[in-house]
């Protein structure tokens, strides 16, 4: 289950994503690392995993996600999630804003990405 006090620790992005999950009433937990530690060339980082259902939703920033390098980092983390089974769900940042994140959020639980 979540973990109140990881909430100190997300990005603003992120803290939008978790207060849409806890309205809406979503069971959910954050912050996971798999295949090695954060940063590690094939890493993966988990922002919320949706419990019972194999779905991982990765907040994608602008400013840790833009660049070649961010870009293939996270191309490989996603394909390693799925390799393993996870539904993988990219959330843009654009498409968080607060008119457009009901929209996002509902999609996104339907396994579907809102691509720009």
């Amino acid at each position: 289950m979540k973990n109140q006090s990881d909430y100190q620790f997300l990005s603003d992005l992120e803290r939008k994503v978790w207060d849409w999950l806890v309205k809406n009433n979503i069971p959910f937990d954050t912050q996971q690392t798999m295949f090695g530690m954060q940063g590690d060339l094939g890493s993966a980082t988990i922002d919320f995993i949706i419990i019972g259902r194999n779905l991982v939703l990765r907040v994608m920033g602008s400013y840790f996600h833009s660049g070649l390098e961010s870009q293939a980092r996270d191309e490989f983390g996603k394909e390693r999630l799925m390799g393993k089974g996870y539904i993988v769900v990219d959330l843009l940042e654009a498409n968080l804003s607060d008119e457009r994140i009901d929209h996002t959020m509902r999609l996104a639980l339907q396994g579907q990405e809102v691509l720009k």
